[in-house]
């Protein structure tokens, strides 16, 4: 036994630092299994949890990662809940030992820091021979940059130790020796995180085509290993869940968004949660998405060791010491395969900081293949390992052993010191992590305890109440729900959802299980338009509106007060009105959907309203509406039909594209009741650009209307 720790002394070394490092970030108290109301204070925890918590408490089905229950209609599987499929299934296969209330983050995180350690030290240690240097070197991958922000915030793609373990085996082994090390890297990777499977895939299939000879023989071997990696790759990920959604819902919006910048390296400022990770280096302005997914901050120490190490490397002086790393073909088989993952990861918008250098058109096909990574900037993590174990065995061999640790020593508290900014931002000795958002009123406990069902009026993949509602849905064992958060879900059936849901609350024909929570003001002055006179409960709580059917008597004087107020958004006279989906305090009802972050609203599906009043009671009005038709070669012309407070008006028939189209609608003052006016939009062609191969969007578009004005005559 106590030869076994002497020889194994570096690894449990390894796993007390890991320990040291997960209370720190997490807090001595949330580290425990039972503890999850930490894992509710952000987005991206709270569905991995969540996700994982529907799971759990699901039955097994097949596909195996299949997670009915949280979506319902837009459902997927454990993969798009980022809740790392691999400890999914092996917690799930224990579910009768373990708590209901569980989570293994805080154990995911632990293993995330011990593999940073220990796949570093092990490339190191096998260039320099030398436990004391790589144990230092192993250090830079512990307080990376580049690893450290993705803890506690997106963990999946926090296994940097995936790629370290990629550069170990394709710089310490050899490609034909050690396939089967391969296979089991890349299908584990595939029960983790999408991205980082690509990348080794893409390393790999580098690696084999360089040492590939040109001969029957090698061929045949090629084929078959490629062809059984394949087989066993989409087996894994068939039962695992990834086809629970169609390929082209695999498409991503992002690619030439979440790449890299050339000045990414150096930028040390997230703008986005205000985060600093220089003391030294000021903020290089690049845009939101370059500094999201593309974070790629060396740190001082890495950039000043990788600029000696290149000088060093140019140095004839040092040619001799470095003979030995300018041999080495997996080396110089890295350094290509660098060069390909830096071209990826720019995308076709080379930027220099704020300047686009080169922007390459693409054709749609083309653009569709390459959205299968959106996220390009993640691309560049393997080449920022590669760099800095490339720079640490470079000053390695330029020195004595002595000199070379005092070296990479100072460059390792230049290091630290400069990234200590950002990494206190993620230590939490004795401020633990924030608990997630709780719903104060009793009456959520109260409701929950009868109601094991919540729904939110307008379905999607990232609705903005999932954050206050989710830690709640844990608490009280909800047991099915449509307001979740997932990477990637069936556009078609989420479209189709909404649609389904808007008719149900038309035809009054609610959920009895259901709390209802209410998305949006528009949402809300639209179902009391049609359901005040019925017996369901509004209610406003814990700054939330939410409904309840049969639930009508448990309303507060404030609910009803409030409730009461509630009334269409007043459009004045004469003046015109912009509309943009991003203000959902607007005019319209159901039936619409926003235009890319860009001015308009569309209307989605086989029905829209708009729903507003006037200031007072006018004879005779006229709407015009200004408007673009989305004509396709599937329909070349966009029809439907008007109605003005249930009374039909006009047929419309659009047929120009591409061009602003004005509808003008005549209002009788006999059919306006208290100055409310709704109008329906009945359409009877809408299409999807996912039907005509324009885009994954498969949102049934009829018309985009960018402004809207009432005229009294």
């Amino acid at each position: 036994m106590k030869k076994f720790f002497i020889k194994n002394k570096i690894n449990f070394l390894f796993l007390f630092i890991s320990f040291i490092c997960i209370v720190a970030v997490l807090g001595i108290k949330n580290i425990s299994f039972q503890s999850t109301a930490w894992l509710y204070g952000n987005n991206d925890a709270s569905f991995m949890q969540l996700g994982w918590y529907f799971f759990q408490n699901d039955i097994w089905r097949f596909p195996l990662g299949s997670n009915p229950n949280y979506g319902e209609e837009i459902a997927s599987s454990i993969v798009y809940t980022d809740s790392i499929p691999i400890l999914a299934f092996l917690f799930k296969s224990i579910r009768s030992l373990i708590p209901g209330n569980f989570q293994y983050f805080s154990f995911w995180y632990f293993l995330c820091f011990f593999f940073q350690l220990f796949f570093s030290f092990k490339i190191l240690k096998k260039f320099t021979n030398s436990d004391l240097y790589s144990l230092v070197g192993s250090i830079f991958f512990l307080i990376a940059p580049i690893f450290i922000f993705k803890i506690n915030w997106h963990g999946s793609a926090a296994m940097g130790g995936l790629l370290l373990c990629t550069l170990y085996l394709g710089l310490t082994k050899e490609i034909n020796e050690s396939k089967l090390s391969w296979i089991v890297l890349i299908i584990v990777a595939s029960l983790i995180e999408y991205s980082s499977m690509l990348m080794i895939i893409v390393v790999y299939s580098f690696l084999r085509i360089i040492n590939f000879t040109f001969d029957k023989k090698s061929f045949f071997e090629l084929t078959k290993d490629f062809f059984l990696i394949s087989s066993l790759l989409l087996f894994t990920l068939y039962i695992t869940g990834y086809f629970e959604i169609r390929m082209g819902d695999t498409l991503g919006i992002g690619f030439g968004v979440y790449k890299l910048n050339l000045l990414s390296p150096f930028d040390s400022f997230q703008s986005f949660n205000n985060i600093a990770w220089s003391r030294f280096l000021p903020d290089i302005k690049l845009t939101r998405g370059e500094e999201l997914e593309s974070f790629n901050y060396f740190g001082l120490g890495q950039i000043l060791m990788l600029l000696l190490s290149f000088l060093f490397f140019l140095n004839n002086n040092y040619k001799k010491n470095l003979l030995s790393i300018r041999n080495n073909k997996k080396i110089k088989a890295f350094i290509l395969i660098s060069v390909f993952m830096t071209l990826w990861a720019l995308s076709n918008k080379v930027s220099f900081g704020s300047y686009t250098l080169i922007e390459i058109p693409l054709n749609k096909y083309i653009f569709a293949a390459l959205s299968l990574a959106k996220n390009t900037g993640r691309m560049f993590w393997i080449v920022n390992y590669f760099l800095l174990i490339l720079s640490i065995i470079i000053i390695y061999n330029c020195f004595e052993k002595k000199v070379s640790l005092s070296i990479i020593s100072l460059f390792l508290i230049i290091q630290a010191t400069d990234v200590s900014v950002g990494i206190k931002s993620r230590i939490n000795f004795f401020t633990p992590v924030k608990v997630g958002s709780e719903l104060k009123d009793p009456i959520w406990e109260n409701l929950f305890e009868k109601y094991k069902v919540v729904k939110t009026t307008y379905p999607i993949s990232w609705p903005s109440s999932f954050i206050k509602l989710s830690y709640a849905m844990e608490k009280y064992n909800i047991e099915k729900t449509n307001l979740v958060i997932q990477a990637r879900i069936n556009r078609k059936t989420a479209a189709e959802a909404r649609y389904n849901i808007y008719d149900s609350f038309i035809k009054k024909n609610l959920s009895s299980n259901a709390v209802y929570i209410i998305d949006n003001p528009g949402h809300l002055r639209h179902l009391k338009h049609l359901l005040k006179n019925e017996n369901i409960g509004f209610f406003y709580r814990d700054n939330i509106w939410f409904m309840v059917m049969n639930e009508k008597e448990r309303m507060n004087d404030n609910d009803k007060k409030i409730f009461s107020k509630m009334k269409p958004k007043l459009l004045e006279i004469n003046k015109r009105k912009d509309l943009n989906f991003r203000n959902g305090d607007g005019y319209y009802g159901f039936g619409w959907s926003h235009n890319i972050n860009k001015p308009g609203i569309w209307s989605e599906g086989p029905l829209s309203t708009l729903l507003f009043r006037t200031d007072k009671n006018y004879k005779n009005l006229k709407l015009e509406i200004s408007c673009k038709p989305y004509i396709t070669k599937k329909n070349n012309v966009s029809e439907f039909d008007i109605y003005v407070n249930d009374i039909f008006n006009q047929s419309i028939k659009l047929v120009k594209n591409d061009q602003d189209e004005k509808i003008e609608i005549l209002i009788n003052e006999k059919i306006v009741k208290k100055n409310e006016i709704k109008v329906d939009f009945k359409f009877k062609n809408p299409v999807s650009p996912y039907e005509v191969f324009e885009s994954p969007d498969s949102r049934k578009l009829g018309i985009l209307v960018k402004n809207i004005k009432i005229i009294s005559y």
